[in-house]
């Protein structure tokens, strides 16, 4: 019997929490029933003013950016206050990085080489895309809900040489946003403000975008390709979806993708999956069997290297059904090794 892989999976119940600060005012309570569209926590932030990538400004690798801080976090500087300075050429050069502007010294994203500018303060109301229960309200765990979801498999995330109790219970929480219509080659992303935001970039990455949107604030960057060797280069937090390589990414996956803009969303560490709580209307329809009783008309996609990821629909068999006849996403008609694909459920 071949079992089908679902590239969507519905969880009736998932639970997270949702992590708050003293300056945050929660706004659920336990016991809470939460629909969409309601407060669950009224949050005071400051607007970022500018935000500095150190290894570009001075020239200095990721993981040593601490060192080269002349600052501390929440210092209030000034216009041409000096917040990070390098010896170079032996010492006959300094590279500087000075201030734009008068603000609030923000040090929260160095570990991945920026340096933020804060400006001044904003009240923001975190709204739920989503339907569940409160379970619990506290200090340390933060708001803890439970409510229905959808997951979608990543393949790897760039953290994944992290030791493993870096990772474990690790989650990223933010907006999911989609950029363009998925399938064009952007190296730069809308000039808008990217903080708390899953933003995924479409088909490919290329690096020029990685770092434009984690320069615009970007929490989480999602690809469905992008190459090996950047991808392990990355100091910042991505995560791919289909593979390595500039690899095809079906329409269907897209739309689907598509349609859960605006949703909450959770990139879990530990589960390596993105998972979306909204109303899952796009997604909603009969139940489908985990098994594959009938070739025809399943849906197949390719493992081989001709038109990899490819999806496509079982229109026939061949030799004992050894091979199978099927209509791919681009039109063609071919035949292809039951071995060289893979039954899948969107």
């Amino acid at each position: 019997m071949i079992i089908k892989r679902k590239i969507f999976e519905k969880y009736d119940s998932y639970t997270f929490c949702i992590p708050y600060t003293s300056q945050d005012k929660v706004l659920v309570k336990k016991g809470d029933s939460v629909k969409v569209g309601d407060n669950l926590l009224r949050r005071e932030s400051n607007v970022v003013k500018h935000s500095f990538s150190i290894p570009e400004q001075i020239g200095a690798p990721v993981e040593k950016s601490k060192e080269y801080i002349t600052c501390i976090d929440g210092e209030l500087v000034t216009e041409g206050t000096i917040l990070a300075e390098r010896l170079i050429a032996g010492g006959l050069n300094i590279k500087r990085l000075i201030s734009p502007s008068d603000g609030v010294v923000d040090l929260e994203r160095i570990d991945s080489g920026y340096l933020d500018i804060l400006g001044e303060e904003s009240i923001v109301d975190i709204k739920s895309s989503f339907q569940g229960e409160v379970l619990d309200v506290n200090p340390v765990d933060g708001i803890k809900i439970d409510s229905p979801a959808y997951a979608f498999d990543i393949q790897l995330i760039s953290d994944l040489f992290n030791s493993r109790n870096e990772r474990q219970n690790k989650k990223v929480f933010g907006e999911f946003v989609f950029l363009g219509d998925g399938k064009d080659l952007l190296l730069k992303a809308d000039d808008v403000d990217y903080h708390e935001k899953i933003v995924f970039v479409g088909k490919y990455l290329h690096t020029s975008l990685l770092h434009d949107l984690f320069q615009k604030g970007a929490a989480f960057v999602l690809t469905y390709s992008m190459e090996y060797r950047d991808f392990r280069r990355a100091s910042l937090p991505v995560g791919v979806l289909g593979g390595f390589g500039e690899i095809f990414c079906s329409e269907r996956i897209l739309a689907v993708l598509k349609s859960m803009v605006g949703s909450f969303a959770i990139v879990d560490y530990e589960e390596n999956q993105l998972f979306f709580l909204n109303e899952g209307k796009a997604l909603e329809k009969k139940k489908d069997s985990l098994f594959v009783y009938s070739l025809k008309d399943a849906t197949v996609k390719s493992l081989s290297l001709a038109n990899y990821a490819m999806l496509g629909t079982v229109i026939g068999t061949e030799e004992d059904q050894s091979f199978l006849k099927v209509k791919w996403e681009n039109g063609l008609v071919g035949i292809i090794n039951i071995a060289n694909v893979e039954f899948i459920s969107l």
